[in-house]
């Protein structure tokens, strides 16, 4: 059993389309207390994004994606009012500074803030998603490249290439315990 932080921590998933987000979601109470030492809760954007679009007919707006993170920051900090150490927040729109600042921003102080960003090589990511539906490998391929395209520039990297779900859990929760990824400490200012 690993042994996450702690105090309160909100730990931002990012990662191109395939590299394993959503599967870190899903992958169920057990596993999570496992892993970090006690019960952690897992939110993806997409889920947000569902209640108001759900089948993708929007085009984006910047607007609707602060609506989002602002709705993100309150399910964390419920979470966490209610005893949940850690609450991941994984998506597509948490790599840029000028919305993960928004998201920090909204965050009660006490929460400590880490953001983490999924790679995988090419060949894995196109072996994960063979055959799925609305995963046409082109534009997989097109996402993951630059490799930095999608990164933040504070974040901490976690290639999950030759990781299973288990092994890429327990090494997102090593990182974030050994401080990697800080974007916020508690009660200090965004280090964006």
């Amino acid at each position: 059993m690993s042994t996450g932080p702690a105090r309160p921590t909100c730990v931002l998933l990012a990662g191109s389309s395939g590299t394993g987000k959503t599967t870190i979601c899903r992958v169920g109470h057990a596993a999570m207390v496992a892993a970090w030492g006690h019960p952690a809760a897992a939110i993806d954007l997409d889920t947000i994004y569902q209640a108001v679009d759900p089948l993708w007919e929007l085009e984006y707006s910047d607007e609707r994606n602060a609506m989002v993170l602002e709705q993100a920051a309150a399910w964390v900090q419920s979470l966490v009012a209610h005893g949940w150490e850690i609450v991941i927040v994984t998506g597509n729109s948490i790599f840029d500074p000028y919305d993960t600042t928004r998201l920090v921003a909204a965050l009660d102080g006490s929460i400590a803030v880490h953001h983490v960003t999924l790679r995988v090589r090419e060949d894995v990511l196109l072996a994960r998603c063979a055959g799925q539906p609305g995963r046409d490998p082109a534009r997989l391929v097109a996402d993951l490249r630059p490799e930095n395209r999608l990164q933040h520039p504070g974040t901490a990297l976690l290639d999950s290439s030759d990781l299973d779900v288990d092994a890429t859990l327990r090494a997102l929760v090593g990182l974030v315990g050994a401080g990697a990824g800080l974007l916020r400490a508690p009660d200090d200012h965004v280090s964006e």
